[in-house]
């Protein structure tokens, strides 16, 4: 929207003249603001899109090559998503609550990640839940750019995919209960 829209700059002018929308005056101010407005709608479209959650199209591929995403998808949101992540990780601290707080961003929940150091020094490994890990390529994501958020010396030598399913045992005549199961599946 323009900063002084055509109806603005009519109502500036003298009640002498005809104001309305069928004359010739107001066409003319309308024919002259147009383009005015056209620019300042699209400042104002480059100004929402600057910001990476706003962004589609070529302007979110602009991003991503900044730094070094490209497309998994014809989508723009899971490819805004994994750039936000990619942002996320080149903030990464190589410490623990840093891993699993950009982990649960990528995962959408903190439920079920763990992370433990290993009876060498300097190893740890870290458990996901599988549940959560609803795509593909976040699944290829994660493997291959957990490494990149340790500190400097440490290892990342296993990956857990934790994955429960809740199953019903009929127990006796009247209660029942619930058990978990649990499959766990190595990865690295």
């Amino acid at each position: 929207m323009a900063y002084e829209t055509t109806d603005q700059l009519i109502d500036l002018l003298s009640h002498h003249w005809y104001k309305r929308h069928d004359g010739n005056l107001y066409k003319l101010l309308d024919v002259y603001n147009s383009h005015f407005e056209y620019l300042s709608d699209n400042g104002e479209k480059v100004e929402r899109w600057r910001a990476i959650q706003n962004a589609e199209g070529t302007t979110l591929d602009l991003f991503g090559k900044d730094i070094e995403t490209y497309r998994p998808t014809k989508d723009d949101p899971p490819y805004r998503f994994l750039i936000y992540l990619k942002v996320l990780l080149s903030r990464a601290q190589g410490t623990i609550p840093s891993i699993v707080h950009i982990t649960s961003t990528a995962l959408g929940t903190d439920k079920g990640i763990k992370i433990w150091h290993l009876a060498e020094p300097r190893h740890v490994g870290i458990m996901l839940p599988w549940d959560y890990i609803n795509d593909d390529y976040i699944q290829r994501f994660l493997v291959n750019n957990l490494q990149h958020m340790l500190a400097l010396g440490y290892w990342l030598d296993v990956i857990v995919f934790y994955a429960s399913t809740q199953k019903q045992n009929y127990l006796g005549v009247i209660s029942n209960s619930y058990q978990e199961d649990t499959y766990t599946t190595n990865a690295i």
